[in-house]
């Protein structure tokens, strides 16, 4: 019989967990998967990208690990501060999601964290200052009964 693997929601997982990791450290950097309006001062958006280019082998020869109950979701973490340090966001945020692994995020195992980078990426749209993170993980996957 083949197992059936279910792979946590990543993005809600990191958004509850960065909220409250925040939090303990008094910053008042909304996370939210949409972006609400009206659009908070400081604030940092969550969402999983595995279309976003990985140079590696995985995505020139479009194959997986043997390990099939991990699953490798490629997040982006958008920040913004009105103030001007979406810069200083963008560090605290990193420095969060690297401490990350191994441990628990949330109630999900997180083997490794792989940081792609970060860049400046000013809102096209807002002309807000944004500084842009892309992180790799390996996450646990629970088998289904």
């Amino acid at each position: 019989m083949v197992e059936r693997i279910a792979f946590p929601d990543i993005e809600k997982t990191l958004i509850d967990f960065l909220a409250k990791e925040l939090v303990a450290v008094s910053d008042t950097a909304k996370v939210v998967a949409r972006v609400p309006d009206p659009r908070p001062a400081r604030m940092v958006r969550v969402s999983r990208n595995d279309r976003k280019a990985r140079v590696d082998v995985e995505d020139r020869e479009g194959r997986r690990g043997a390990h099939l109950i991990l699953d490798r979701p490629r997040v982006v973490f958008e920040c913004t501060d009105d103030a001007g340090n979406a810069a200083g966001l963008a560090a605290r945020v990193r420095g969060i999601v690297n401490a990350a692994a191994p441990g628990y995020v949330g109630s999900v195992w997180c083997d490794y964290v792989e940081d792609a980078g970060a860049e400046n990426d000013t809102d096209p749209v807002t002309a807000a200052p944004r500084y842009t993170i892309v992180t790799d993980l390996i996450v646990r996957g629970k088998i289904l009964a």
